[in-house]
C-alpha cells in the first residue's frame, strides 16, 4: 500500500493497530486509491474498515459521480464511510472569452465591464456590455458564453438596436463619453418624457446640455432611425454655427440648447420640428459628437441615408473629443418618433 501511494507521487502513514478488518478490505482500498489518484488533490484516511475520503475536482460531472459512489449507501461493501469530493473551477482569464465576444459582435464591439485582472473564480458574475442588432444575435451571445463559464454567472448588459442603428454603431469612434445631456420633451405643453416615449401625433422636443467642462471644439448631433435616415439636428441649414465656443455666446457653466422645437415656434420654417407618425417602426438614436474641428468639411444635408452618414464618418477629418448618444424606445403603439421633419419646404 505505501509502494502505491509512492508510486502515485504522494505519501502515506501507515500506524500498527488491532482489530478485525473485511475480508475485503485490501482489495477495496486499492479501489479507492486507484479512482481517486486522478484527482489533482485527494486524501484516503482508513481507520480500520471505516475510510474518509477527501479531495478536488474541476469537473463537475466527476465531483458527483464520486460523491456518490462513495456515499454512505454505496460504499464498497468491505468499507464504511463516505467522500468528501469539492468542486474547485480554475481562473478563467478574460482573454479566453474575447474571441467569443469578436464572433458574435454585429452592432459595434462588446466589452467585458469589470473583468478583474486575474480572471473569473468560479463564483464569479461575468458581465458583458455593448450593443447587438437582434434577439438572436443576443441569444447567441448567451448560449456560446454560458458553455465557455461554466459555473460562473452571465449578465448580459446589452440593448438590441436594429441594423440601421447598428450600421452607424459599427462606425463611431470607440472614444469615451463627454456627459452631453440630451433632453426630451413634449412640445404640446412642455413637460418633460423622461423614457423619450412618444405615441403617434406627439410633438418631441429635444435639448441638448453642454456640460460645464466642455468649452472647445465643436458638436455634431443626429438623430438616427430604424427607416435608413440621418437627421441632422446641428449643424444644418437652419443652424449652420455648431462651435463650442459659439453655441455658449459667453455663457459658463451648463448651457440648455434646442435643437428640436415645438411645432407652433417653427411654424415660420426657421427651425426644426417634427411629429410622430406610424409610418415606420422601431428605435431612434441621438447621436452628440464633440470633435476639435470641422469633421466633414461642410454642412451635411438636414437630412441623409444612414450609409452615407457612415461613409462620411468613416472619412471624417480631425480628432473625436468625446461621443454621448441616447436610444429612445417605440411607444407603446410600435411607432418610431422620428417623422414628418418640417423644413422650409414643408412647414405646419
Amino acid at each position: 500500500m505505501l509502494t502505491l501511494m509512492t508510486d502515485l507521487g504522494g505519501t502515506g502513514d501507515l500506524t500498527l493497530s488491532s482489530g478485525a478488518i473485511s475480508d475485503t478490505w485490501g482489495p477495496d482500498m486499492l479501489t479507492v486509491l486507484h479512482t481517486v489518484s486522478t484527482l489533482p488533490e485527494w486524501s484516503v484516511v482508513a481507520a480500520g474498515n471505516d475510510v474518509q475520503i477527501t479531495g478536488v475536482t474541476d469537473d463537475p460531472a466527476r465531483q458527483e459521480a464520486l460523491n456518490t459512489s462513495f456515499n454512505a449507501a454505496n460504499m464498497l461493501p468491505g468499507l464504511n464511510g463516505n467522500a468528501d469530493i469539492t468542486l474547485r473551477v480554475p481562473i478563467l482569464p478574460a482573454t479566453a472569452l474575447t474571441p467569443i465576444l469578436q464572433e458574435v459582435a454585429d452592432c459595434g464591439p462588446l466589452e467585458l465591464a469589470g473583468a478583474p485582472a486575474p480572471g473569473y473564480s468560479s463564483d464569479a458574475t461575468v458581465t458583458v456590455s455593448g450593443n447587438v442588432a437582434s434577439d438572436a444575435t443576443q441569444t447567441a451571445l448567451s448560449e456560446a458564453l454560458a458553455v465557455a463559464i461554466g459555473t460562473r454567472t452571465l449578465a448580459l448588459d446589452t440593448e438590441v438596436l436594429n441594423p440601421t442603428l447598428c450600421l452607424i454603431a459599427d462606425v463611431l469612434p470607440a472614444v469615451a463619453p463627454g456627459s452631453v445631456q440630451i433632453d426630451l420633451l413634449n412640445g404640446a405643453d412642455g413637460s418633460v418624457s423622461p423614457d423619450g416615449r412618444f405615441t403617434v401625433g406627439d410633438n418631441p422636443v429635444i435639448d441638448i446640455v453642454i456640460p460645464a467642462d466642455m468649452t472647445e471644439g465643436y458638436l455634431f448631433i443626429s438623430a438616427v432611425d430604424v427607416s435608413g435616415n440621418v437627421f441632422h439636428l446641428l449643424p444644418n441649414l437652419f443652424r449652420a454655427e455648431n462651435s463650442v465656443a459659439a453655441l455658449r455666446d459667453g455663457a459658463s457653466g451648463a448651457v440648455t440648447l434646442r435643437v428640436a422645437y415645438p411645432l407652433a415656434d417653427a411654424a415660420d420654417g426657421s427651425k426644426l420640428a417634427f411629429d410622430v407618425d406610424d409610418s415606420t417602426l422601431g428605435k431612434t438614436q441621438i447621436v452628440a459628437i464633440n470633435a476639435d474641428s470641422q469633421m466633414f468639411g461642410g454642412l451635411r444635408p438636414t437630412t441623409e441615408s444612414a450609409g452615407g452618414y457612415a461613409q462620411a464618418l468613416k472619412d471624417r477629418s480631425g480628432t473625436v473629443r468625446s461621443l454621448d448618444s441616447r436610444t429612445l424606445p417605440p411607444s407603446h403603439r410600435d411607432p418610431t418618433w422620428i417623422a414628418n421633419w418640417q423644413s422650409d419646404q414643408k412647414c405646419k
